[in-house]
């Protein structure tokens, strides 16, 4: 499976076999080969290195009320990954299904979304689900 590798080598994903990628202003497009979903990724670190609940539910919660979707904390779901937490929320709205992810260790956050039609969102769940899960993220080198 092909590693996506962020510049500064902050995390690493899997990206499923014949999945286009497309990099542009700091967002990474991942499209299907089925031509069914679009995946977007960002990454982020925090400046002061590890803080408590960065890239949090909180963060999530943020980032959809930035995109005039208000959750509260119930709608988000929490799950572990490799050496991260993984905080979700799933939506669909007027035939179009949504998932949205933040995947964290308090000091990087990766915010993914993925986005098809909703009479096919069960089409891509097995490649979408293993993308997010094979998120690896990696600390930055303590300044001494």
């Amino acid at each position: 499976m092909p590693v996506l590798t962020h510049p500064q080598g902050w995390f690493t994903l899997e990206i499923p076999e014949g999945w286009a990628m497309e990099s542009e202003d700091c967002v990474t497009t991942l499209q299907s080969p089925r031509g069914v979903g679009i995946v977007y990724l960002s990454g982020a670190r925090h400046a002061r290195g590890r803080q408590q609940s960065f890239g949090g539910a909180d963060f999530l919660a943020r980032f959809l009320g930035s995109l005039g979707i208000e959750v509260d904390g119930d709608a988000i779901g929490l799950s572990q990954g490799m050496g991260c937490r993984i905080y979700s929320h799933v939506r669909d709205n007027g035939g179009t299904h949504w998932r949205y992810w933040s995947v964290t260790d308090d000091e990087t956050a990766l915010l993914i979304s993925y986005t098809c039609d909703s009479a096919e969102s069960g089409r891509e769940v097995v490649d979408v689900d293993e993308m997010v899960r094979s998120v690896r993220l990696y600390h930055s080198v303590p300044v001494h």
